[in-house]
C-alpha cells in the first residue's frame, strides 16, 4: 500500500442550498415579466424602509394583493425539504456531523 492511499479519505458530495426568493418564483410562474421583476427589486432596494418585495409588487401595480397572497400560500408550501442520512463512520472526528447535547435538570434524569 502506497502512503498516498493510505491518506485517501473518500470526500462526500457537497450540498449547496441557493436561496429561493420570492420575486423570483413569481417571475418564474409567469406572473410578473422580467421587467417587472427588476423594477420591483429597483424600488425594494432603493426604499428608505424596505417592504417585503410581494408588497411592491402590488404597490406597483403587477399584481393584485389577492394574487401575491395566494402565491406567497404557494411559495412556502412548495419549497423542498431533503434529509440526508450520511454514514460519517470514515470520517475524522473533527468532519462528523455534531449535535449539542441537551442539559437534563437532575430531577427530571432520576424521573
Amino acid at each position: 500500500m502506497t502512503i498516498s492511499a493510505a491518506m485517501t479519505v473518500p470526500r462526500l458530495p457537497t450540498a449547496t442550498l441557493e436561496p429561493v426568493r420570492f420575486g423570483e418564483f413569481l417571475r418564474d410562474r409567469h406572473l410578473i415579466s422580467d421587467e417587472q421583476w427588476l423594477a420591483a427589486l429597483a424600488a425594494h432596494w432603493s426604499a428608505a424602509k424596505r417592504s417585503r418585495i410581494g408588497d411592491v409588487i402590488v404597490q406597483l401595480g403587477a399584481l393584485p394583493i389577492e394574487v401575491v397572497e395566494a402565491e406567497a400560500r404557494a411559495f412556502h408550501d412548495e419549497l423542498d425539504v431533503v434529509e440526508l442520512e450520511i454514514d460519517e463512520s470514515h470520517l475524522p472526528r473533527s468532519e462528523k456531523t455534531t449535535l449539542p447535547g441537551m442539559r437534563v435538570p437532575s430531577h427530571q434524569a432520576l424521573a
